[in-house]
């Protein structure tokens, strides 16, 4: 589960910081994908996006697993991305939140981009 998501850009490099926790103590968040990256499309969604898959942790998939939240996970990824405003986040293929991207300039002050 997702918790807490946020994305600053500085010259023309997207960093996205995502904080969540696992569903079991067995299982374990990894990237999937990304856009622009990984995945291309046709036509441009308008957002960046990525993609984080929870799942069993290898090894572990058909072992009992106590019903308590599992541990909590950070990760951070940069995308070279220069236009997009916004990024759009999907855990387990569904979307699960979509974030302001917010600008940091030269001088270190803050411009936040309206959508």
């Amino acid at each position: 589960m997702l918790t807490e998501a946020n994305a600053t850009r500085t010259d023309g490099l997207l960093t996205v910081r995502l904080f969540g926790q696992t569903p079991t103590p067995y299982d374990e968040a990894t990237i999937v994908g990304y856009y622009p990256g990984t995945i291309t499309y046709l036509t441009d969604p308008f957002s960046a996006q990525i993609f984080i898959r929870e799942e069993r942790k290898s090894g572990l998939e058909n072992m009992y697993c106590p019903p308590v939240l599992g541990d909590t996970w950070i990760i951070n990824h940069i995308i070279r991305d220069t236009y997009h405003k916004t990024v759009e986040i999907f855990l387990n293929g569904c979307l699960a939140r979509k974030v302001r991207v917010i600008e940091l300039t030269e001088k270190n002050i803050i411009n936040i981009i309206d959508l």
